[in-house]
């Protein structure tokens, strides 16, 4: 199945009489340019096959990007030399794009340190409207001196490129969108480009409908969004169809030339794994950044490592063959696609008592699916399920709308503290 046929196949026609049938079968049938990076020349790649990175280009220049690209989110959890050499393997082995949103700032100097000798090279992702607190915890703001301030501290510790991405973070709701202009934060992100600071204006959001009004400003070159099978699908008396609200904004995007990069590809893991899965099966990390490349405007899968073996598993679809990054299999699901469940995005931190939420959902639903190590380290978090305080600082802040306090609950009694 081509990939006319199968978006066709989605039920979304009706998206390409919104945009123009002819707009929108051009879109569906052109693939973007693409070149090759031989990986066989990356000198620290032991074990791996050769193969072949593949680029895509950011529209409004031409440069181009590699389809799969590295998100440090969880690098916390390993050690600082293990990290270096994390970042550094990456880079070496083809991955231009790195996106630079994490949880703590413990990591960043031996992060800059992998980073050194590809920084010319490399696109940095950088979240404008983020804070470093004095515990090294990174939340985020919309006030515009604090975000200055902590840009600021990452231009001193990567250093820039040339070509880096200045990227609004996570703005999900319509007065986050109000004070991000109001407040002078996507000024700012204007005077950058500008000054030749950054080259990119972009932003990550969850929301269908704040990915819209941010590109209705045409000033955005590319957005980070949460794109994957389970958050297109949903359920209908005809079976699964992809939400056509969903597919028109991708249309939407290509039409105007913002490239996509994809946060959430893998589902937190939740599409790895066949007892998580929402389709009944587990798919592989190829067929989920293919199922994104599919799609119109994608660019770059951003994949989230913790460690060296997460990172292997990344290139995943640069090794595979064509028919291992067939994903047919899940049009004839009849699972239920739902939200709800936390995906370890952490976006609902900072807790007021530093409780890792992520951390513990994780370990309990890996202890839940038979992971004999997953108690062990639930047992050696710092803070448990048992320590919520119940405040509900958190739930807000959750894209998916987990109700994390009810979990917390449930994870305590199970899990015994």
């Amino acid at each position: 199945m081509n990939r006319r046929t199968f978006l066709k196949s989605l039920g979304i026609g009706a998206v390409g009489a919104a945009l123009g049938t002819a707009d929108y079968d051009e879109l569906l049938g052109s693939a973007p340019a693409s070149s090759s990076w031989d990986m066989s020349q990356a000198g620290d790649w032991s074990g791996s096959d050769a193969g072949q990175m593949i680029y895509r280009p950011i529209p409004h220049t031409g440069q181009k990007v590699s389809v799969v690209s590295l998100g440090i989110g969880s690098l916390h959890e390993s050690d600082d030399a293990e990290i270096t050499r994390i970042v550094d393997t990456a880079l070496s082995s083809g991955m231009n794009l790195i996106d630079m949103i994490m949880p703590t700032a413990g990591p960043m100097e031996a992060i800059a340190r992998g980073m050194k000798p590809h920084r010319q090279n490399t696109i940095a992702q950088f979240h404008l409207g983020t804070s470093y607190n004095l515990a090294g915890v990174i939340d985020r703001t919309r006030d515009l001196a604090e975000t200055k301030k902590s840009f600021e501290i990452d231009l001193r510790v990567y250093g820039a490129s040339g070509s880096d991405i200045a990227m609004l973070h996570y703005i999900d709701q319509d007065d986050g969108y109000e004070r991000a202009l109001n407040n002078g934060l996507l000024d700012y992100a204007v005077q950058l480009k500008q000054a030749g600071t950054i080259r990119y204006i972009g932003f990550s959001s969850h929301s269908v409908n704040i990915c819209n009004r941010f590109l209705d400003t045409g000033l955005i070159d590319v957005f980070m969004f949460s794109l994957n099978p389970a958050y297109d699908f949903e359920n209908t008396s005809e079976g699964l169809r992809v939400a056509e609200d969903r597919a028109a904004l991708y249309a939407k995007a290509a039409k105007l030339g913002a490239a996509i990069t994809v946060m959430k590809c893998y589902d937190g893991g939740k599409l790895l794994s066949a007892s998580d899965s929402p389709f009944g099966t587990a798919l592989t990390t190829a067929q989920c950044v293919q199922y994104c490349l599919d799609w119109p405007a994608v660019a770059s899968c951003v994949a989230g490592v913790k460690n060296m073996e997460e990172l292997q598993a990344s290139f995943g679809y640069i090794h595979a063959t064509e028919a291992e990054r067939r994903y047919d299999a899940i049009l004839s699901s009849s699972a239920a696609v739902t939200e709800g469940a936390c995906i370890y995005c952490n976006h609902c931190l900072p807790c007021p008592v530093s409780i890792n939420i992520g951390d513990v959902f994780k370990y309990y639903d890996l202890a839940k699916n038979g992971d004999r190590l997953a108690s062990e380290h639930y047992a050696s978090l710092a803070r448990h399920a048992s320590d919520c305080i119940q405040c509900g600082d958190c739930e807000p802040r959750c894209p998916f709308h987990v109700k994390i306090i009810e979990g917390m609950a449930r994870v305590a009694g199970e899990m015994g503290r």
